[in-house]
């Protein structure tokens, strides 16, 4: 049996409330103690609390939080008590400093009950029924509107005792306190509302100094098999402007409660999760909120790592603050990761400041809609004083906007913006005054989530932010790139250029990329007697070539499976493609010995030539599964003996049907390489006629050519 060992003695004075069912809670305790083989020796205490005196005042009228645990409390700061076990539900949301719940007992039932001799729905009407708070009585009325309702204060005992006598057709009382007492015979109905949080749980507190207590009763804490709860913030609509910490939680997630717009992108990095989908769209609540934050109760009791997510930021305009406050009462872990609010990320996207000197020195963010889900009025909104407003979720509502701003003195010359779907490839953007912007959403429609920004600072918008520049390529026919500087820009108002490959992040500087990859590198499987050869067979080569990041990545994994170290190729010279395949090498380092400046075939054909007398040369060319026949016969016919050797996989990524690409918005096409020319065919069909189509390289620019299209041709310098 363990004890509490050091200074304080064997016997602990243990403290709480006087009636029947304190006792039994006390006892309930000892009982657990004793299960986890502690012994306790118990010098019980019993103290009157103010709700024990004061037994008129009705619980409605929300009496001070510490009604029932205050004089408890107290002799635990006076050192009176060592512990003090009391109805968790009885908890106030704050301890008095220096004390701590040092442990959660097991719920031994969360329900309330009937205590009557029929159940609540066949009861007549002026039925009179008992209950002691104000969310009983209304759930009460909900099931039964005839019934009347009547405060009770008390006991168990004496709460029951007005059923039994014919005061009261019935009482609700807790479940838990009926199983403890030993008197659920009288239960007449389990009521189906969720009650109030840690209801059927004990809790232990104790001072905060003694540290050999709260360890003791950490065997009966039930909180340490709890999950955790991460409030998500998943940005304003571009996967790429999710935050590394959201990505890192998804990815050691169980489960995901997702909302509408939540990018598919985004939900991918979740791999092992659940998803649940929650809507949160308006007219579409597919789980409403008092339901979701159940489910994530339960789902976080249960163990799970669960993330919230959210669009924009987590505790902008939604429910973060409820679901917060509903997971810190029952004690789960809450954690929030900030994400890009689509209140300030959608302006800065389009080069809108909401402050600027000398035009704008505060900004008020609004949101357009009511509290209440089901309210159906339109009322007016308070306008604050502000230089620039941003107003979320407001399409729907925009006349009363327009009303409330007029009503506060905005001028109809003030210039406000509609940015419809704003990040994301559908984004739709309407310029106008206070007085024509009605007039213009008629002409052209604008589909929710919508952000409005009313204000002088949004004439810093300039559509040509968005057109799609080369300044640091050439750009023309492939048997011009050697000579030609790039004179072409491509796109226009809202037009985006369209990537296939599988790093667009290469590409951000060069304008608004819409990243659609249909091709999916993996690890080739190889057998461990291969890899055991290659490294075997490393040092008969001369050269080991490497056309792509991923080449290197997954012979630097054949390496480390292996167990062989890095410096084994400092013996063999290493070749790569150019700069961008180089950089793969610099957290090895690992210097390349040769980098051609143009990042082509042709361009490490020269290159080799070069420096090297091929003839005779071994060379080691680790590849994708893809067949590209045109490296290996050159250096053959140079003489080298060439072993190929596949590292990693090419895969088709299915794509989604032509009439689901925003079409209209695409100026450009950006094939990486001949796979994403056939990929892509397969998946989606012809290529829209009024694309332009831009290729890396010849190669890729003879695939095309080969399927009957005509492309230019980009190179990095």
């Amino acid at each position: 049996m363990r004890s509490v060992n050091g200074p304080r003695p064997q016997k602990i004075k243990i403290g709480s409330r006087g009636s029947p069912l304190a006792l039994r809670q006390v006892e309930e305790v000892v009982s657990l103690f004793l299960s986890e083989g502690i012994s306790v020796n118990c010098d019980h205490r019993c103290y009157q609390t103010s709700g024990d005196q004061d037994k008129t005042t009705p619980l409605s009228k929300n009496p001070a939080e510490d009604f029932f645990t205050n004089t408890l409390d107290e002799a635990l700061l006076r050192g009176e008590i060592d512990l003090a076990v009391h109805s968790a539900k009885d908890l106030p949301k704050n301890l008095q400093d220096g004390l701590n719940v040092f442990a959660l007992t097991k719920c031994l039932d969360e329900t309330d009950s009937l205590v009557a001799h029929t159940k609540l729905s066949q009861m007549k009407p002026g039925a009179r029924i008992g209950t002691s708070s104000l969310f009983r009585g209304e759930s009460v009325k909900t099931m039964n509107p005839g019934v009347q309702l009547v405060d009770i204060r008390g006991t168990i005992e004496e709460r029951i005792d007005l059923f039994s006598k014919g005061r009261l057709e019935g009482v609700i009382v807790a479940t838990c306190a009926l199983k403890r007492l030993k008197i659920e015979h009288l239960i007449a109905e389990i009521m189906p509302w969720e009650t109030t949080p840690l209801q059927g749980q004990l809790a232990i507190v104790g001072r905060v100094k003694d540290q050999a207590l709260k360890d003791l009763c950490a065997a009966l804490d039930v909180r340490k098999k709890y999950g955790r709860v991460s409030l998500v913030g998943a940005g304003p609509g571009d996967p790429q402007l999710i935050t590394m910490k959201a990505l890192k939680a998804l990815e050691t997630a169980d489960c995901v409660f997702y909302d509408y717009l939540i990018p598919k992108k985004i939900l991918e990095y979740a791999q092992g999760a659940q998803k649940i989908y929650v809507g949160k769209r308006k007219g579409d609540h597919t789980m409403p909120q008092a339901e979701l934050s159940r489910r994530l109760k339960e789902s976080a009791l249960q163990g799970k790592k669960v993330v919230r997510l959210k669009g924009g930021d987590p505790l902008i305009f939604g429910r973060g603050a409820d679901e917060i406050a509903y997971l810190r009462a029952y004690h789960i872990p809450v954690e929030i990761i900030p994400g890009v609010s689509s209140a300030t990320g959608i302006p800065s996207s389009l080069g809108i400041p909401l402050t600027a000197r000398g035009i704008s020195s505060s900004v008020a963010f609004l949101s357009a809609h009511e509290e209440a889900e089901q309210s159906t009025q339109q009322k007016p909104i308070k306008i604050p004083q502000a230089d620039t407003l941003v107003f979320l979720m407001g399409l729907t509502k925009l006349k009363i906007i327009l009303q409330s701003l007029h009503a506060a003195g905005w001028r109809e010359e003030t210039p406000i913006m509609v940015i419809s779907k704003g990040t994301t490839p559908e984004e739709k953007i309407l310029s106008a005054t206070l007085k024509t912007i009605e007039g213009e959403l008629l002409k052209e429609k604008l589909d929710p989530p919508a952000l409005i920004i009313v204000g002088e600072t949004v004439h810093f918008y300039q559509p040509a932010i968005k057109n799609l520049s080369f300044p640091n390529a050439l750009v023309g026919n492939p048997d011009e790139i050697m000579t030609r500087p790039p004179t072409k820009t491509f796109g226009g108002d809202n037009k985006k250029i369209l990537y296939l490959g599988t790093n667009p992040q290469k590409y951000a500087s060069l304008g608004e990329i819409l990243h659609l990859p249909v091709i999916e590198i993996t690890e080739a499987k190889l057998p461990r007697e291969q890899k055991e050869k290659i490294i075997q067979d490393l040092n008969q080569y001369d050269l080991i070539i490497f056309t792509s990041q991923y080449g290197i990545k997954y012979f630097i994994k054949i390496l480390t499976d292996t167990r062989c170290p890095l410096s084994k190729l400092n013996s063999i010279d290493c070749v790569v493609i150019g700069k961008e395949t180089a950089h793969a090498f610099d957290e090895y380092g690992i210097k390349p010995k040769v980098i051609p400046s143009i990042e082509t075939s042709e361009g490490l054909l020269n290159a080799l030539g070069g420096q090297y007398d091929l003839a005779g040369k071994r060379i080691l060319f680790p590849r994708s599964s893809l067949p590209n026949p045109y490296l290996k016969e050159e250096l053959c016919r140079a003489g080298a003996q060439v072993t190929e050797l596949t590292v990693y996989d090419n895969n088709n990524v299915p794509g989604v049907l032509t009439s689901d690409l925003p079409i209209q918005h695409i100026s450009t096409v950006f094939f990486s390489s001949p796979s994403t020319v056939n990929n892509f065919l397969d998946a989606f069909g012809p290529i829209p006629g009024h694309w332009h189509i831009l290729s890396k390289g010849p190669r890729t620019a003879q695939t095309l050519q080969e399927a009957g299209y005509k492309a230019e041709v980009f190179v990095e310098r």
